[in-house]
């Protein structure tokens, strides 16, 4: 019986987990011996799924949100069956997609307890060491390793670092937050609150913020405040133009043409400019392969914030509740870079607006660090990843984008070949292939590995060839 590890008890785990599940082939004996290693979070919930609160809602319509491509209708219809009144193009809150992932892995595993032993650990993986016969150790947190035939790394994002220019003081003041989904609430309700960062993850900053601490003022920061932009009220219609657009955006290779063809397309008669970047979105992964590292060092540099908002965007719900704090006088939304934060009460903010020569003073009773999924591998106090790219195992994105790996999964050795038996879903392969966090990507992706591995399964391949 092989013996498969899954790293991270978040909604990549939960994908990979449940199409090996479903697709596993039955027999009288167990073929996998499954374990998943979830850590402190509840399995299937990570930190997405994890919050209660109704205003963080996914960013993903309904209709597109199923464990399975195959069965688009899925969550739709468990969202529907529990008494909510849920239409396809409606984004729900996220505690619903988590009780959702929960349910679905329940049925799966009560229907395929003979053909997959499945055991949930709630601890950390810490170490990952290839062995000689082409298997991995895998060591954990109070307990005997396990040797795997293969793993599946689905951590997620990495431990968030405090941002350069916040001093030793601010964090020792429990008043700077690195981590909006799990930060200490303070001892008294604050007056006025820094959010740095404009985009999702301090969308859902702020709406909890000002729920908690209704007397609270706000002030989000980011290089060029700017908030996200909103989704169209209803499921648009396939850009008319894609296939025509991807044959000149693959000829191209430079992002600055790119954004030129963008704006050309969304500018006939029409045609919704968020039709024209969905239409891309399934083949993002072939378009970022055609960048050098120097493309791609000016992508991040001067269009990864246009990205950003234009692609991850807000539903009209939660922009309507934003712009009520807006109009209410509570949120004001800055342009400017961080330069130092210092102090223990209040803190001491100096920040450069943009455009601007000269450097601001600030003061707030508390800060909170939202500026988007850490996946920076080269420098990460995460146990596991640090682990593999000290000891050469795996090799961290150059541009700091995760981990190295090919575009279906396999992750690089330090040498730069590929593993045949450890693979990454979600964000440790933004570098990789970009477009990877979203559930339809993860879905994509964990089924391609899930194949590979019954395929490998049935054929006894053997796990120590490149």
């Amino acid at each position: 019986m092989r013996r498969i590890v899954v790293i991270g008890g978040g909604a990549a785990g939960a994908a990979f987990v449940a199409r090996l599940l479903r697709d596993a082939p039955p027999g009288a004996t167990s073929a996998f011996a499954l374990d998943w290693f979830g850590g402190r979070h509840a399995p299937c919930r990570g930190v997405a799924y994890a919050t209660a609160d109704p205003l963080h809602l996914l960013n993903v319509r309904a209709a597109n949100m199923s464990l399975f491509a195959d069965a688009p209708d899925d969550f739709l219809r468990y969202a529907q069956a529990r008494g909510i009144a849920a239409s396809d193009g409606q984004f729900l809150p996220r505690s619903i997609y988590g009780d959702y992932l929960d349910a679905t892995l329940s049925s799966l595993r009560a229907t395929s307890g003979r053909h997959v032993d499945l055991a949930l650990h709630a601890t950390e993986a810490i170490g990952l060491r290839p062995r000689a016969d082409g298997r991995f150790d895998v060591h954990a947190r109070e307990r005997e390793p396990l040797v795997a035939d293969e793993v599946v790394l689905a951590i997620g994002a990495l431990p968030p670092l405090a941002l350069p220019g916040v001093t030793p003081a601010a964090l020792a003041s429990g008043r700077y937050a690195t981590d909006p989904w799990d930060a200490p609430a303070p001892l008294r309700a604050p007056g006025h609150v820094l959010v740095i960062g404009t985009g999702l993850s301090a969308i859902d900053a702020l709406l909890g913020a000002a729920t908690r601490w209704p007397r609270a003022r706000f002030t989000a920061v980011s290089r060029h405040g700017r908030l996200p932009a909103l989704h169209a009220d209803h499921a648009l219609a396939p850009h008319a133009g894609r296939e025509s657009l991807l044959r000149d955006l693959e000829r191209e290779a430079d992002p600055r043409a790119w954004l030129r063809r963008f704006r050309a397309a969304a500018r006939e008669p029409g045609v919704d400019w968020r039709a024209v970047l969905d239409g891309v979105r399934a083949r993002t992964p072939q378009l970022w392969a055609t960048l050098d590292d120097g493309r791609r060092r000016r992508f991040l540099r001067h269009l990864w914030p246009l990205w950003e908002v234009a692609r991850h965007r807000q539903p009209a719900q939660t922009a309507a509740r934003i712009a009520a704090l807006r109009a209410s006088g509570r949120l004001r939304v800055l342009a400017a870079r961080i330069a130092s934060i210092d102090g223990d009460g209040p803190l001491r903010v100096r920040l450069h607006p943009r455009g601007e020569a000269r450097a601001h003073a600030l003061a707030v009773d508390h800060a909170i660090q939202a500026t988007g999924l850490e996946a920076d591998a080269r420098a990460t106090p995460h146990a596991l990843v640090r682990q593999l790219v000290d000891e050469r195992v795996a090799r961290a994105d150059a541009l700091g984008l995760g981990l190295a790996a090919r575009a279906d999964g396999r992750l690089l050795r330090a040498d730069g070949t590929p593993w045949p038996n450890l693979h990454a879903l979600g964000t440790l392969l933004r570098g990789s292939v970009w477009e990877c966090g979203a559930m339809p990507e993860i879905r994509s992706l964990a089924a391609g590995i899930a194949a590979g591995v019954v395929a490998r399964a049935g054929h006894g391949v053997a796990t120590a060839a490149g």
